[in-house]
């Protein structure tokens, strides 16, 4: 089963009473068009670099707005890089989201 749309995430930051940074995450709801697997030679390429891809994520341009992290079906993915196909769609190359605890 495949989910049809993916959460982009922007993190917000303010400061509570005492100056202390507060993280706050929003994520905002988009449709996917496509979802690719990674090519070989990609995954190779960026593994020579430490990274994992896993999937690649096909979205409107009118949507993306250089978010790092994305939610799909409950996984959490980090945006390694995007690449616009044409003037409409750009490709999300994403690993999965490693813990931060």
């Amino acid at each position: 089963m495949r989910d049809v749309s993916i959460k982009l995430i922007t993190k917000t930051y303010s400061f509570d009473s005492v100056g202390n940074q507060i993280d706050t995450e929003v994520e905002v709801e988009c449709p996917l068009i496509d979802i690719e697997e990674v090519y070989a030679s990609e995954f190779y390429k960026a593994s020579q670099q430490g990274m994992r891809p896993s999937k690649r994520f096909v979205i409107s341009t009118l949507n993306y707005s250089n978010q790092n992290e994305l939610k799909y079906m409950s996984q959490k993915y980090t945006v390694i890089r995007s690449e616009e196909r044409n003037p409409d769609e750009v490709v999300l190359i994403c690993e999965v989201k490693v813990s931060e605890h």
